[in-house]
Formats: structure tokens, C-alpha cells, sequence
């Protein structure tokens, strides 16, 4: 079998051998991992056929001597050659489930066969898949889906049209904000927050051709994702920078970035925590990328752990040191050994990752558990509450648990969000090559190491010259003017070099012109020239005592394209969300960024991006 030209003469699989290879892995290493997939049990067993060390060196050998024309046909041929004959008739533990599907949904007297009918309407769908290692739904009977599509036979159904008909996705609901008056309420706090996960999700939606809702869009979120042209901190541990531009006549827009110095350890704990449940099936490509990024940047010396989770847990590493690059590749090849079938115990799997984590915690270095996940936790602890409960107390070992979530039509965004805020870790989307580019590749150190805790952010308005005020975003995440101070209310963690990234929009004025809202109250004006300052309130990673920093901004105009930027993302962060908030200025400023492509002038290299965006909201315009 020749698996060079087998990688270049498909542009998919080139694609993914060039990113492979951008990480530092080798030629032979890199042909099989974008030939290859894990999560089934054919390759599995020749996986574990191998010696552990040097995993890719004998797997490629193998192949070179297979006669087959294409690695699933090697790889199934191995299997029949050494299945036990009890399983010659029936279907193969944790299989792909190919011939199962087609035999399904293939029309009456057409092959499909009166004992697949009969298990299907017999239990649920989700069960029969997970004898052939498919599992897409959870123990919910045929029927109902059927009678959902109001057909009479299966054979019409596509298995995405079964998905989207099911889907089960969950996310916190978001009620937009309006205007706040500087006179009652002078501060506006908020958990300043680094993470990414609702673009990820945006961009999934859009990719699919799905629907963006509301509650799938926030807009600080967006706003952290796109680059700015900002000078990272250096010296201090935030930098904090300001710009203030005019919106109209009476109305300003204050763009506020909080950026953290970036710091790496030598020294790395790394725990992976996989879900391999059935529902993971769809996402095991853009995993696997994933990983690879994840374990590329493993430096010797460094601890792997790699615990997989389903209805049971199994621990694939257990405080592994990485030497060198053979030792990467390893680890790679052994990931394609792992089965994707069963449950989510996700509250197991999160016990047994802190406990790896703790036997190999050093107190010198950075000690993480990266959960790779859609959400979608069926078994074990799966209420919010209760997982925040679990969270909580896990993260009391000194532990950091990031997230990265992935998936479609059964993802529970809610839940991700508990247990990265409560983890004291990040949160990010993936579901294509290029998310893992964006949110693993490039943004690896912010998502690993954490730098920072509980950042929250205070802004108050000098009432000489704000009237009103409106945080752009942030719904979910306000706070009260005490929560600022109080030490024991938690927020977000930074990671290192990350930022974050907050719009308001602002009616200008003196708030003692008119009548003061309330009978006893005065307004006491200071004669201070500021317009407003900024605080941001902050703990190190395993301290209790927070730190607090302070920006004055003033009424100087230096907006400028960072400002623009997030103007921008705002505008279309609404206009995904189809929200009445934005006036006349904002659409005038919208229709400017159009006309002439002046969007793609605007700082970072944000513009496919952006692209994606910008013409979903003028189809869906």
C-alpha cells in the first residue's frame, strides 16, 4: 500500500498531513494520522497487535506490506482474519456500524432485514448503534423519531436529519440588557472572562447551515476571539488600555481591553480527559487534530496522563514524562487504539482525572486537566448544580480544568460553562481544522497555563459627564458593586497571555441636570476631569487574597481600529442575534464597514473569519 500517494491525491487528507507536519510530527507519523481516525474496534485491535514503542514506525510498516488499496479495507481485512468465530455472524464489539446504517435505513425487501427492524422498534435507537459502535441518541425508541418526521417507513430519514429532529443542545438564556443611569447605579461589574466558546459555537452553526440563536451568541465571547493590535503586558501583570471614540452627537463608544503577561512553566501536569461516548462519533476527526496539537507541544520532561471516559473510565496514561519526539508519536498512536462507545459518566471521569493529577502534582509547575467534550453528560452527576458542587471541591487540589467543547445537535454548552468557571479554567470551541488552529495552536499557553483567577472588572462613571451607560454583552456575567471587593464571590481565570475584551456605549451629559430620581437623593459631583476608571480585581493562581489595579480613562478621542473592530463584532453579534438594539448610528457604521470591503482593513488576521460572518447576515438579511 502506498500511503504517500494515497495522502496526496486527496486534498482533504493533504490538508490534514500538512498540519501534522506544522506540529513536529514525522513524515511516516503524519500519513497515518490523516489517513487515520480513532474510535473503532477493528483498528484498535491491531493497534494493540503492535509493540507500545515505536507504535507509528511498525504501523506503517504494516501497512506497506497490505495488499489492500485504502487502510479501512487493511484494517477491516485484519479483523476478519483475526475475529473469533462466534462473531463471524454477528456484528464486531464497538464496530463502525457502516453496514448496520445502510442496512437501516435501506428501503422494505430492499435488504433491509426483518431483525434489524425488529431490534430498532424493539429498544432504543442509541442501543442497537452501540452494538455496531455508532450510538448516536440515548435509549429513546425508533418511532417516536419517525413519527417526529411524519413518515411511515425509516427509509426516507437521513441519519442528520434524525439528528437535528433530536437535538438536544442546551445553553443558558440570555436576556438583553438596557440603559443603566450613572445618578443610582455609578459602577457597572461584571467577571471579565478570556473565553471563546460562543464564536466556536456561531461558527459550527453557520458552517452547518444552522440557525444561530440567541442564546448561542455572546458578544463578549466574539469579541475576545478576533486579534486586536494591542502590545501585550510586559512588565506588569495586566496591561489595561482604553480608547474612546464618538458614536454620534450625543453618544460615545469606550472600548476596554484587559490583557495578561505571558507566563509558561517549564515544568507541565497535563491531564487529558476524552469523552468517548457514542456521541462523540461525529467529532473524532477534529479530536484527534486536537490532541495532536495538545500533545505536540509536550516538552521532555513533561507528565501525560490520558484518561478516557464512556460508561466506564480507563486510564491510558498515568503520569507518562515525555523524552522527545518519539515519545510524541507514541502517544498518537496510541490514541488511535481508543474506542469510541457507551455512556458519559463525566462525573467518574472527572474523579479519576484529578486523582492522576494530584499523584503527579508539582507545586513548582502548572498542573491542568483539559476536558475534550460535547456536554453531554447522561450518567453518573449531570445536573448544573451538581457538577458545580463537584467542581468546586475538586479544584480545592490545586488542579486548573480547562475546557474544549465539540459537537453538534446534543452539545450542552450550559454545563461546559459551569465547569470551566468553576474549575477556574478556559473554555473554547472546536469542531474544524481550523478552530483547532485558532483555539488550540495558537492560543495553547492561554488555554494550559493559568495565570491568573477570579478577574473582575468595575467601571465607574464620573456623573459630570455620563448620563446613562450600556455594558455591550456581559449579560450573564454581571455582578453587584460589592461582589467587586468580596473575596469569596469567584469569577474567571486569564491564561497566559490572554485577554479579554469590553464595548460601552455611552449618553453623554451632566446627571444633576434635571430632577434627581429619588426624593432624599443629591447629586455630589466630583470636580474630577475623568471620565470614568477602570478596575480590575484579580488572585494568583493558588492565592485567596486578591490584587486590585486601577485606570483612569479621560475624555480624550483616540478610538481608533481596535475600536472598530469591536464596534463591528458588536454589530454583528446583534444582527445574529436579529436584537432591536442596535439605532441608526449603528447600521450607518455597519453599511460603512461593507461598502468597499473596508472591513478587510481593520486590524489581526480576522478576515475568513469575518467573511463567514458577514455574508450569513446578508443571506439571512
Amino acid at each position: 500500500m502506498d500511503l504517500t500517494k494515497l495522502v496526496k491525491e486527496n486534498e482533504h487528507t493533504m490538508k490534514k498531513y500538512e498540519f501534522y507536519r506544522s506540529l513536529g510530527y514525522g513524515e511516516k507519523a503524519s500519513e497515518l494520522l490523516s489517513l487515520l481516525t480513532y474510535g473503532n474496534f477493528p483498528l484498535q485491535q491491531l493497534i494493540k497487535s503492535l509493540p507500545k514503542e515505536h507504535i507509528m514506525d511498525a504501523l506503517y510498516a504494516w501497512f506497506l506490506e497490505r495488499p489492500e488499496t485504502a487502510p479501512e479495507n487493511a484494517v477491516s481485512a485484519f479483523h476478519r482474519e483475526n475475529m473469533p468465530v462466534s462473531q463471524i455472524s454477528g456484528a464486531a464489539p464497538g464496530g463502525n456500524g457502516g453496514g448496520f446504517l445502510k442496512n437501516l435505513f435501506a428501503p422494505r425487501g430492499k435488504g433491509r432485514s426483518r431483525s434489524v427492524e425488529g431490534a430498532a422498534a424493539g429498544r432504543g435507537l442509541a442501543r442497537v448503534m452501540e452494538d455496531s459502535g455508532v450510538e448516536m441518541l440515548c435509549d429513546e425508541p425508533v418511532e417516536t423519531h419517525y413519527a417526529a418526521m411524519s413518515m411511515k417507513a425509516p427509509e426516507a430519514a437521513s441519519l442528520k436529519e434524525l439528528s437535528e429532529l433530536t437535538s438536544t443542545d442546551s445553553y443558558e438564556q440570555i436576556e438583553e440588557k438596557g440603559f443603566r443611569a450613572v445618578l443610582t447605579e455609578p459602577t457597572s461589574t461584571f467577571r471579565m472572562t478570556t473565553n471563546t466558546s460562543s464564536m466556536g459555537i456561531v461558527l459550527n452553526q453557520i458552517r452547518e447551515g444552522r440557525h444561530v440563536d440567541l442564546s448561542q451568541v455572546r458578544i463578549e465571547e466574539i469579541l475576545n476571539y478576533f486579534a486586536y493590535d494591542e502590545e501585550p503586558a510586559k512588565e506588569e501583570k495586566f496591561r489595561i488600555h482604553t480608547e474612546l471614540c464618538s458614536k454620534n452627537d450625543e453618544r460615545d463608544l469606550l472600548y476596554i481591553y484587559a490583557g495578561a503577561r505571558g507566563e509558561e512553566k517549564e515544568k507541565q501536569n497535563i491531564v487529558i480527559l476524552l469523552d468517548v461516548y457514542g456521541s462523540m462519533s461525529s467529532q473524532k476527526e477534529v479530536t484527534q487534530e486536537t490532541l495532536a496539537a495538545i500533545v505536540s507541544r509536550l516538552k521532555p520532561g513533561n507528565r501525560l496522563s490520558l484518561i478516557t471516559y464512556s460508561s466506564n473510565d480507563e486510564t491510558v496514561y498515568d503520569g507518562f514524562v515525555i523524552n522527545g519526539e518519539g515519545d510524541r508519536e507514541d502517544v498518537m498512536g496510541r490514541i488511535l487504539g481508543i474506542v469510541i462507545s457507551g455512556c458519559t459518566n463525566g462525573s467518574a471521569g472527572i474523579e479519576t482525572a484529578y486523582t492522576c493529577g494530584a499523584k503527579y502534582y508539582d507545586k513548582e509547575g502548572n498542573n491542568q486537566v483539559i476536558l475534550i467534550t460535547d456536554g453531554d453528560l447522561n450518567f453518573g452527576v449531570t445536573a448544573k448544580d451538581g457538577l458545580k458542587k463537584l467542581i468546586e471541591e475538586k479544584k480545592k487540589s490545586g488542579l486548573f480544568l480547562s475546557v474544549i467543547g465539540t459537537g453538534l445537535y446534543n452539545y450542552k454548552d450550559d454545563k461546559l460553562e459551569v465547569l470551566s468557571k468553576h474549575g477556574n479554567g478556559t473554555y473554547c470551541v472546536v469542531n474544524k481544522l481550523e478552530d483547532v488552529k485558532e483555539s488550540v495552536v495558537r492560543r495553547y499557553v492561554s488555554l494550559t497555563s493559568i495565570v491568573a483567577k477570579d478577574v473582575k472588572a468595575q467601571v465607574e462613571f464620573n456623573p459630570r459627564f455620563v448620563k446613562e451607560y450600556r455594558l455591550l454583552g456581559y449579560e450573564n456575567r454581571a455582578l453587584s458593586h460589592a461582589d467587586f471587593k468580596d473575596d469569596t464571590v469567584i469569577s474567571e481565570p486569564y491564561g497566559s497571555g490572554g485577554y479579554g475584551v469590553a464595548l460601552y456605549e455611552l449618553i453623554r451629559g451632566n446627571s444633576a441636570e434635571g430632577e434627581a430620581p429619588l426624593k432624599y437623593q443629591t447629586a455630589v459631583l466630583s470636580d474630577s476631569e475623568e471620565l470614568c476608571t477602570v478596575k480590575l480585581r484579580y488572585k494568583e493562581p493558588l492565592s485567596d487574597e486578591s490584587t486590585e489595579l486601577s485606570h483612569a480613562v479621560t475624555q480624550e478621542k483616540n478610538g481608533g481600529d481596535n475600536t472598530r473592530l469591536a464596534r463591528l463584532l458588536y454589530c454583528i453579534g446583534e444582527k445574529l442575534r436579529a436584537s432591536d438594539k442596535p439605532d441608526e448610528a449603528d447600521e450607518e457604521f455597519f453599511k460603512s464597514m461593507l461598502d468597499d470591503d473596508a472591513w478587510e482593513k481593520l486590524p489581526g488576521n480576522n478576515g475568513d473569519k469575518l467573511k463567514l460572518l458577514l455574508d450569513y447576515i446578508k443571506r439571512n438579511s
